[in-house]
């Protein structure tokens, strides 16, 4: 990489690196958690990603990488789809999206995404039937879709950013806004070290369910990667948003055979919460396990864990059209 490149880089990197960084370093909740529109931004389903416990911001390349750090996307050498379902906390409540990029030249990559958060059955209650015995259910259903361009400024620094729209319905309630996402990562920084940083979730709500518009949950975080005898990637993430101030998470991959990977993590913010809960049991730690050919497909499978509220189950699927 020329010398200019490798300062801006560098620069970059820092900047948003040192953004992510909280003038008053507490790790864990803010007094404003569950203040931001549409969390459902917040919660991935890609299954790699949340093997590693989330520390994605400089590990995920392809289609996913529009959920996580959109430079990611600039890794593609062939159009690529991607697909993912989430089978969330309570009955009824499930997420899941489609992916797709498409390489433009030698050095870009423009794709599009579209995934929703729904939870069906949701029993109606009022002030004087708190039960809601007697009434209707009804569902809430979220979307948000994203266009993708990311960039080659260099064989080993990339840069993206995704554009989006966001939809939102409760009974016949309905919200909209628009979201956008930035991000670099550089490549072999030293050795095997890969650096990255995203900002993610950057918009605003146009108009809410009531009159009063809320904040989206804007997230600034930081990343690092190094693979280690070409079989165990470790990964940590750092990331800050004004709802929750400091979060560190924590991901190993490891290739037992060939193509086939064991995950392991730890995310921060479940486990901060469920501190917080004091019944924390294994809250925030994260399994998975992935079938990759290369050039060709990749099967993943991701589980997290709330403690005493049970468990998540992801399954993802990376497909390259020849």
């Amino acid at each position: 990489m020329p010398f200019f490149r490798k300062q801006y880089c560098v620069v970059f990197l820092a900047a948003v690196i040192a953004g992510s960084a909280s003038p008053d370093p507490v790790f864990g909740l803010s007094d404003q958690v569950g203040t931001r529109a549409y969390p459902f931004l917040r919660i991935p389903v890609d299954a790699r990603a949340v093997g590693m416990g989330g520390a994605a911001t400089s590990v995920v390349r392809g289609p996913f990488a529009l959920d996580w750090n959109p430079a990611g996307a600039a890794s593609v050498n062939r159009p690529t789809i991607g697909t993912s379902y989430l089978d969330y906390l309570l009955s009824g409540v499930h997420s899941g999206g489609i992916y797709f990029l498409q390489p433009a030249g030698n050095r870009g990559t423009y794709g599009f995404m579209i995934r929703y958060f729904r939870a069906g059955d949701i029993q109606e209650t009022t002030q004087d039937n708190p039960t809601g015995e007697g009434l209707p259910t009804f569902q809430s259903t979220d979307i948000v879709a994203r266009a993708a361009f990311a960039f080659r400024l260099s064989p080993d620094f990339y840069t993206g950013l995704t554009l989006g729209v966001i939809s939102g319905g409760i009974a016949d309630e309905s919200s909209f806004g628009f979201t956008s996402d930035y991000g670099v990562l550089w490549k072999d920084a030293w050795r095997k070290l890969n650096l990255a940083g995203a900002v993610r979730h950057a918009g605003a709500q146009t108009s809410a369910y009531v009159a009063v518009t809320d904040p989206l949950p804007v997230t600034v975080s930081g990343g690092a990667s190094y693979d280690f005898f070409d079989r165990v990637l470790v990964a940590v993430d750092y990331g800050w948003s004004l709802d929750w101030e400091g979060t560190v998470d924590m991901g190993i991959e490891w290739e037992a055979v060939p193509d086939f990977f064991l995950r392991a993590g730890r995310q921060s913010r479940i486990a901060d919460y469920q501190d917080f809960q004091n019944d924390a049991g294994l809250a925030g730690l994260t399994f998975g396990a992935g079938l990759r050919k290369i050039r060709s497909y990749q099967v993943d499978y991701g589980y997290a864990s709330f403690g005493e509220l049970g468990g998540t189950h992801r399954i993802s699927l990376v497909l390259e059209i020849q």
